[in-house]
């Protein structure tokens, strides 16, 4: 089933790296179990129009760092949190009403 869905796609589009590759990988995924997404090994028959497989295809690929998400920047974390911007929308002043009623000391920024 994978190889017939290989020459569909191969007889419909061009043949370019970005089609191989993708050839590839979903012939990967119809006859191997789910794994994760991030590393690339093509399998089966549809290995041979992909061509030799480099080393770099089973390297980690690397996503952006996290836990540097807030930087403090006080302009803009009182224009959004602070008393102006609470009191002028209605859903602000029920953001204010809340920690009054919850008897907050700070009712904003």
């Amino acid at each position: 089933l994978s190889c017939l869905f290989c020459l569909l796609l191969l007889q419909q589009a061009t043949v370019s790296p970005f089609y191989l590759r993708t050839i590839s990988i979903l012939s990967n995924s119809l006859e191997q179990p789910l794994r994760s997404s991030f590393s690339f090994k093509p399998a089966g028959i549809c290995q041979g129009l992909a061509g030799p497989v480099s080393s770099w295809n089973h390297q980690q690929i690397r996503t952006k760092a996290r836990g540097n998400e807030y930087q403090p920047n006080n302009r803009k974390r009182k224009r959004t949190h602070g008393w102006i911007k609470r009191i002028s929308t209605p859903a602000g002043i029920e953001v204010i009403l809340r920690r009054m009623l919850k008897g907050r000391k700070s009712l904003s920024h």
